[in-house]
């Protein structure tokens, strides 16, 4: 009995699966691209939430939100596609100025000026063009420079303040400036000028807050880093460990630079390992910071 009504069960589920046949083949490329939907779905998500997790600022929910609305954009409307792409790239711009410039672009007076630039009927010339392109530099150089002239002012005064604090602590002062105390002596032979020195490194701003650090050891030309940094690695031989503060006329000086704020005094944890095989020329890391 238990025979037969396995029979009937087999025959029946045979049956079903036949009548299904038609509506899985119908399916399948459906479940496919939901299967690589869902798998590049959770790639993007993953690698975006790495980036976005790291600015304590951004809702989710927003992102999320702002990402719903830009997909649900009608392709065929070229306009509101060209809208949202121009606008994603004046946001970098703006992020851009501000991070390297120090100073915010007035969004509504760039909008007026833009809306008119767009909107005009006539053709400006490649000639004119370059005219106005020419005249952008200095006046970006004139802002910027008054943007940073109070922070440069503060930072000028705090380093040299924290210079004469750490002059009576064991430093020794190089005609230069520089401040350095040995940490571990090395052996051998100084570094000199042209050699590209493996260098295991810490850089800190005075209030202590790392700026960057290397992993391991990197090489460094001594004529491709900043002054200071060239100048201590040839008062140090292999295997030596230092900590010295760079005034900032031997650092970045008022420029300063995406991390190190205008004339901002530096404060490195050094420790060179041997000269490195690859030569002058092929150096390709200018300058301690990332």
């Amino acid at each position: 009995m238990k025979k037969i009504f396995s029979i009937i069960l087999a025959a029946g589920m045979i049956m079903s699966i036949a009548s299904c046949n038609k509506k899985a083949e119908a399916n399948s490329a459906s479940a496919d691209i939901d299967s690589v939907s869902i798998l590049i779905g959770q790639l993007y998500g993953n690698q975006l939430a790495q980036q976005l997790k790291q600015d304590s600022t951004i809702d989710m929910k927003d992102v999320i939100s702002t990402i719903q609305t830009v997909l649900k954009t009608d392709t065929a409307n070229h306009g509101k596609i060209a809208g949202y792409n121009i606008g994603m790239q004046m946001m970098q711009m703006f992020s851009q100025i501000k991070q390297q410039e120090g100073f915010e672009l007035n969004q509504k007076v760039f909008l007026d000026s833009f809306k008119k630039a767009l909107n005009f009927k006539g053709e400006i010339n490649d000639q004119e063009m370059m005219k106005l392109q020419s005249q952008l530099e200095p006046l970006i150089e004139k802002a910027s420079k008054a943007a940073k002239a109070p922070i440069a002012a503060k930072n000028k005064k705090d380093g040299e303040e924290y210079m004469k604090k750490m002059a009576g602590k064991g430093y020794t002062k190089t005609a230069s400036g520089l401040l350095y105390k040995v940490i571990k002596p090395g052996n051998g032979e100084n570094f000199k000028d042209g050699d590209v020195v493996m260098t295991i490194y810490t850089g800190k701003h005075i209030n202590g807050e790392i700026f960057d650090k290397s992993e391991q050891p990197v090489p460094f030309s001594t004529q491709q880093v900043i002054p200071g940094f060239a100048e201590m690695i040839k008062l140090m031989k292999p295997g030596e460990k230092v900590e010295v503060i760079i005034p900032a006329a031997l650092a970045y000086g008022e420029e300063g630079n995406p991390a190190i704020g205008p004339n901002e005094t530096l404060v490195f944890e050094m420790e060179t390992v041997e000269i490195s095989k690859q030569k002058d020329d092929q150096q390709t890391m200018p300058i301690p910071v990332q």
